[in-house]
């Protein structure tokens, strides 16, 4: 008997941990003192059983276990916040438990290790997706509506605010935002590719087009750069404004189709 509640105070403690770590993923609240939370959790799912014969009596009682560790756990100043960090709990049990009954269902998988094992996959990839969607969302931020106007006809776009992109055109002095060969090709359409590679006279049809050094961690290269009439970022219009043909695809880091200069903020 000694070692069966061993194994079900480790069980407990260790799935009482991991959700806690989720609780504060979900919530994005930092926590503290989750082992004592953990362990205070644990042992009562230990002595509840004992106490309370019931499963109405020993649910309540499950309840006010979820509450004390949400305390122990968490600052909070308002009654909303205490209610998400409540639920995002109760969301991170339910997942966990689901995740544990789907294996014990469908495999017959009853071992504690294994159990322990899917519980910490599933918390990684809670995890993961969790960031995937903070660096999204980051990203998103980020991303404004262009509008490219040359000789009257106009482009649209999705620009990406570059803190980093610190480029100026040293023949004009104006920063240089960057556009693919796509944005390009649209704007351009009667010229190739080739054209721009092997600097053939078509180039010159571009308003002020010419040809600047670009560093980067990487490589260094030259780049094209001209003049358009006008851009609408998001509601603010610039005139005059340069840009650079870049072949890195920065769609697919980025999300969008231009990188725009840091000064645009």
């Amino acid at each position: 008997m000694k070692i069966i509640i061993e194994y079900v105070l480790l069980e407990n403690l260790l799935i009482n941990l991991i959700v806690l770590k989720t609780t504060s993923l979900l919530s994005k609240e930092q926590g503290r003192l989750f082992f004592l939370s953990a362990f205070f959790g644990a042992g009562l799912t230990v002595v509840l059983p004992v106490f309370f014969m019931s499963k109405l009596g020993y649910f309540l009682a499950e309840i006010g276990v979820v509450l004390i560790s949400v305390c122990i756990s968490f600052k909070f100043s308002t009654i909303k916040k205490f209610l998400h960090l409540f639920c995002s709990y109760f969301v991170s049990l339910f997942v966990y438990g689901g995740a544990c009954f789907f294996f014990e269902k469908f495999f017959g998988i009853k071992s504690l290790l294994i159990v322990l094992a899917v519980i910490v996959l599933v918390f990684f990839v809670i995890k993961f997706l969790l960031s995937r969607y903070k660096r999204k969302r980051s990203v998103e931020s980020f991303c404004y509506d262009v509008e490219i106007d040359v000789n009257g006809t106009k482009t649209m776009c999705k620009g990406f605010l570059d803190s980093g992109n610190l480029l100026y055109d040293p023949l004009s002095a104006k920063p240089v935002s960057l556009v693919n060969f796509k944005v390009f090709s649209s704007i351009f359409k009667q010229i190739e590719l080739s054209d721009v590679l092997m600097k053939t006279k078509k180039i010159k049809e571009i308003k002020f087009a010419h040809f600047i050094n670009f560093k980067t961690l990487n490589f260094d290269s030259q780049i094209l750069v001209f003049e358009i009439d006008k851009m609408a970022v998001g509601d603010k219009i610039f005139e005059n404004v340069m840009l650079g043909l870049s072949l890195q695809n920065f769609n697919q880091a980025f999300g969008s189709d231009m990188i725009l200069h840091n000064n645009i903020a």
